[in-house]
């Protein structure tokens, strides 16, 4: 394998403000994000006559979910956004953007949890979890 084509894992979350889906704001002080997943489904097809577990794949996805945490910066309109979806169940668009390999995740989700995590040694962090949903990937 070629080392020279092994590419760096630097990742940004963002964020659609505006609600058209066209520009996308990069979510701040992100220090951890898992990639959205996107998950098969599978259905048991064996008949009582055969000599093996028979199984096909279904047409339908499972939601996936994201945990992220930031240092929680309350003039940030992404952050603002994010308090906004918390408080009104709203959902969003968000990009999952891989910046060395010019390849991003599209997806609308739910903030499902929105959390203060305080230590007097650090600025406060919010922890939040995204429920996805409608996952496309484009390379650029």
């Amino acid at each position: 394998m070629a080392k020279e084509n092994i590419v760096d894992s630097f990742y940004r979350l963002n964020m659609d403000l505006t609600g058209d889906g066209t520009a996308f704001t990069k979510i701040p002080l992100l220090l951890e994000c898992a990639p959205p997943t996107s998950e098969k489904t599978s259905d048991t097809i064996t008949a009582t006559d055969d000599q093996e577990e028979v199984t096909v794949v279904v047409d339908f996805k499972k939601n996936s979910q994201i945990d992220f945490e930031i240092v929680y910066d309350p003039t940030d309109p992404t952050h603002q956004k994010l308090d906004e979806m918390w408080e009104d169940n709203s959902y969003a668009a968000f990009e999952y953007e891989f910046v060395k390999l010019n390849r991003t995740k599209n997806f609308t989700a739910q903030l499902m949890k929105w959390e203060e995590v305080t230590n007097k040694e650090q600025k406060l962090r919010m922890k939040g979890s995204l429920t996805v949903s409608n996952i496309t990937t484009t390379t650029v």
